[in-house]
């Protein structure tokens, strides 16, 4: 055989891999429902904005502290947009400088 099947025994196609969008802004929101705290996380997209369930905890504070950690990973992924610094100095107080 000449193709090599590698994990699980399928052979990838080229142009088989799905879009990946990149990412803008990710939140994680705890939500009570059914008396369990929830916790989803809100994506914003180019395209538009997504919302995700990541799972449920018996108590607020299991749940908030899933959130902090779930939103403090999807945010490492996020490239920060370049800052326009037209007109501004690189001084500390970002004032122009006429000199």
């Amino acid at each position: 055989m000449s193709d090599d099947p590698g994990a699980g025994g399928l052979v990838p196609r080229p142009g088989a891999t799905p879009y990946v969008e990149e990412a803008l802004s990710a939140d994680a929101v705890v939500e009570r429902e059914h008396g369990r705290f929830v916790v989803y996380l809100d994506v914003v997209l180019a395209s538009g904005a997504v919302r995700r369930r990541c799972g449920d905890w018996p108590d607020e504070r299991r749940a908030l502290v899933a959130a902090r950690e779930i939103q403090r990973n999807a945010r490492r992924h996020i490239v920060p947009a370049p800052h326009s610094r037209a007109g501004t100095d690189d001084g500390p107080e970002g004032s122009t400088s006429t000199t």
